[in-house]
């Protein structure tokens, strides 16, 4: 189940905000993790940078895969190019 937790975030005149210690323990953020700022309407939703980008390369292999290629033919097509 899907951890819920509401809370209220103060944005400083440089636009910074804080995270809880929890939230950034349970997300895995680090200082230096880099996040990504996604505006959905008129929500701001922000994601840790590792975990979207090994979301996305799970999910690039698995659509190779259905479509019966291999990360090698694309690499062989772009060194053709």
């Amino acid at each position: 189940m899907v951890q819920s937790n509401i809370r209220s975030l103060t944005v400083t005149s440089k636009g910074q905000v804080t995270l809880s210690s929890a939230a950034r323990k349970q997300l895995g953020i680090d200082q230096g993790t880099t996040l990504i700022e996604v505006v959905v309407g008129n929500c701001l939703v922000l994601l840790p940078q590792n975990s979207i980008m090994h979301q996305l390369r799970t999910e690039a292999a698995a659509a190779l895969a259905r479509a019966g290629v291999t990360p090698q033919e694309i690499t062989a097509e772009a060194d053709r190019l």
